[in-house]
């Protein structure tokens, strides 16, 4: 079953100096299920890969993505409305995590590359399982 990753995950997959880094990248190396990268993510690892690493690192990201290194996965007016029903009972969440957790519901994927443990560990999901949170 797919992974989906957070922008945390994949910001220190691409940050060297990042002290999660060696960890994503040894679970990237190691995972054998596709990697799928929500686009409500893209601005927000873009934003922080700009700022912090410079626009080639960001322009790296976005070409390995349309080189399909990992799967983007765009969400529908349902996720959408579900993001907005998480967000009513756990503000908390913010819009971005919502939405990874409404796409994860709808194409009911438990395992989550993410270290916010303390949102994502929180949250149950509609399909029953709570997120396996990864690396």
């Amino acid at each position: 079953m797919a992974v989906l990753a957070d922008t945390g995950f994949l910001f220190a997959l691409l940050d060297k100096d990042d002290p999660h880094h060696q960890e994503s990248a040894d679970f990237l190396k190691a995972e054998k299920e596709a990697i799928m990268v929500p686009f409500v993510v893209l601005p927000e690892v873009c934003y922080l890969a700009q700022k912090y690493l410079g626009s080639h690192v960001e322009a790296a990201f976005l070409e390995g993505l349309l080189k399909g290194e990992m799967a983007l996965e765009w969400p529908s007016l349902a996720d959408l409305r579900r993001g907005a029903d998480i967000l009513r009972s756990r503000p908390e969440f913010g819009v971005v995590d919502a939405m990874v957790m409404a796409l994860a519901e709808r194409l009911r994927i438990v395992r989550v590359a993410t270290f916010d443990r303390r949102h994502f560990g929180s949250f149950q999901p509609s399909h029953g399982r709570p997120f396996e949170l990864r690396p």
